[in-house]
């Protein structure tokens, strides 16, 4: 899988990693799991076809400790990319029906080793079902949101692909993100933490339910993931 369409800027392919379902990703060794008032299970697809998925169900705010909120989520860790650099991410998802579909967060592009607390980054959630990316643990004022995109069906597997161009305030950056094929999100502006372009970076991605904010619990299946990783010419 190569960056979406639209995406400026040349670069060198560094990883493209495919796992087409749960048993393949689970043998990356630097595989990581997150649970707070949650869990992450390997089960078969619930709807057919054989395939084993990855099964996320995150207990509601408040379960883990006043104010906290459930997670269930797998780490997938990667060399860090900087300024310039190119991230693509691709996945098939599901929510089942009856299952929330507000406040929930799908994915998280973080930082560990900048320095920070909080492992500042993007993150990608849905709000009344449609897809949004948050830029508040980057200092970002206001979410990336479109209120006219298509909402996200739930029963049924839906591909989710978010591409990245990193950078810094004044860089040509760019965020874009699909829904089976449809731009439903394009951005410009600063999408990596606020930090010197030495320190500034992202180094892993988490995926799963990142984050609940429900009254009850957030149910999310994984069945494919891609990760495209390009370095930048400098």
């Amino acid at each position: 899988m190569l960056l979406a369409a639209g995406v400026p800027g040349r670069a060198q392919v560094l990883e493209h990693e495919r796992f087409s379902d749960a048993r393949t990703l689970s043998q990356r060794p630097d595989l990581g799991v997150q649970r707070q008032a949650g869990e992450v299970r390997r089960v078969p697809d619930p709807l057919g076809g054989g395939r084993e998925v990855h099964r996320f169900a995150a207990g509601p705010k408040g379960r883990a400790g006043k104010d906290r909120v459930g997670k269930a989520a797998l780490i997938v860790p990667f060399a860090t990319l900087r300024p310039g650099d190119h991230l693509a991410v691709r996945a098939e998802v599901m929510i089942p029906e009856g299952a929330p579909r507000n406040s929930v967060h799908l994915m998280d592009i973080e930082c560990k080793h900048c320095g920070q607390r909080g492992n500042p980054g993007l993150r990608l959630y849905l709000r009344d079902g449609r897809l949004r990316i948050d830029r508040k643990k980057i200092g970002g004022r206001h979410a990336w949101a479109y209120d006219r995109t298509p909402r996200l069906a739930p029963g049924r597997w839906v591909e989710i692909v978010w591409s990245l161009r990193l950078g810094l305030e004044g860089d040509p950056t760019l965020s874009i993100v699909t829904l089976d094929g449809r731009t439903v999100l394009r951005n410009r502006g600063r999408n990596l933490p606020d930090l010197p372009p030495d320190r500034a970076g992202v180094d892993r991605l988490q995926i799963g339910v990142t984050a609940n904010s429900n009254p009850g619990e957030a149910v999310v299946y994984l069945r494919g993931l891609e990760l495209t990783r390009q370095r930048a010419d400098r």
